[in-house]
């Protein structure tokens, strides 16, 4: 049985790393300095709060300021505005000062050192905090932001590779579909030049398959149960080309149920198996087809005999059944599956192998 992984979006991707660089810068930084030079827990509480108040200049930093002019290749505008940002920078710290001065919960100690600064005289020294340290912080706020850039180009980028797989799925499923039609209209065609009378049931059998191909197969993923029954179905029109009724043997181990498949994967190795063994100067007319599903993996063989080379007829058409299978494996299941081609001296076998974890 298939599992799902839930991954976050972009979107989700940035927002814990926006949150995780607040906590640091607004709390964890601020509280790792307050343990240094203050002895009591308070006067680090209260300095961690002052930071707090300052992080909507942060914000607007990383958010406005730089999407508005380096996001935009707007670089010389980008120099021309920093130091108006600057400008709002050290007002939204001297704001925040002025507030913490008057709330009454703060320590008077801790009150007192930052009415020393003098906040609202802005003569009293051009910054009220350390340019330095307001350098330290907006490069980290700049290392966010090219962060939320990774990660809105990498999901641009997957955005586009799963666009690409889709469409290269779409062509190799729209190229099985009219092989398999083709290949079925034909033996309606031998029946009917015959005068057979399952021409007619053969008829109403396409009927019912091209249904499912029609309206299930525009799904990216069926139900395994509605596989096996298109296979059934499609195994009946076989039977009714041969006088005998056990040419071919179709068996399922396991539980199929619960499991999901890309349609019409399997089809190719069914068509490729009737078409080597089957044909009207096959020697032997046999074909076996097992298919065993578990919840770790599943496994799909087709073995029919080896025709001698004189007895094969050409098709000009073909070649396409193992090289589709090979080409769509490769894009739905990258390394998480095995296709092995056992070409003995009496019988031909292929095994193909998903592993769903």
């Amino acid at each position: 049985m298939q599992r799902s992984r839930r991954v976050l979006t972009y979107q989700q991707k940035s927002l814990v790393a926006e949150c995780v660089f607040l906590l640091v810068i607004g709390v964890l930084s601020p509280f790792a300095v307050g343990w240094q030079i203050y002895p009591q827990l308070s006067f680090i509480l209260s300095l961690v709060l002052l930071n707090i108040f300052q992080l909507p200049a942060i914000v607007l930093f990383y958010r406005v300021y730089l999407p508005y002019t380096i996001g935009k290749g707007r670089y010389w505008l980008g120099v021309g505005l920093f130091p108006l940002y600057i400008l709002v920078y050290e007002l939204g710290s001297r704001l925040s000062s002025i507030l913490l001065i008057h709330v009454p919960l703060i320590p008077q100690g801790y009150r007192q050192r930052l009415a020393s600064a003098h906040p609202e005289n802005l003569t009293q020294g051009y910054f009220n905090q350390s340019l330095g340290y307001t350098c330290l912080v907006l490069l980290a706020a700049s290392s966010l932001y090219v962060v939320k850039l990774l990660f809105k180009n990498q999901h641009h980028l997957h955005t586009v590779a799963t666009q690409k797989l889709q469409l290269e799925l779409g062509q190799l499923k729209n190229q099985v579909q009219p092989h398999f039609f083709f290949n079925t209209l034909n033996n309606i065609y031998s029946l009917s030049v015959q005068q057979s009378p399952d021409a007619p049931r053969m008829i109403e059998g396409l009927s019912a398959i091209m249904r499912y191909v029609l309206y299930e197969c525009s799904h990216d993923t069926v139900p395994l149960e509605q596989e096996v029954a298109f296979i059934k179905n499609y195994i009946h029109l076989e039977n009714l080309r041969h006088s005998a009724t056990d040419v071919i043997d179709f068996s399922i181990q396991g539980t199929i149920s619960g499991t999901v498949i890309e349609p019409l994967l399997l089809m190719p190795l069914i068509e490729n198996t009737f078409k080597h063994a089957l044909h009207q100067h096959a020697a032997e007319k046999w074909v076996k087809l097992v298919l065993s599903v578990d919840e770790k993996e599943l496994i799909f063989q087709t073995c029919n005999p080896q025709n001698q080379p004189h007895m094969q007829t050409a098709n000009p058409y073909g070649g396409i059944g193992l090289a589709n299978v090979r080409k769509r494996l490769a894009l739905l299941y990258p390394g998480r599956h095995d296709l092995v081609i056992h070409d003995e001296p009496e019988t031909f076998t292929v095994t193909l192998v998903i592993s769903f974890t």
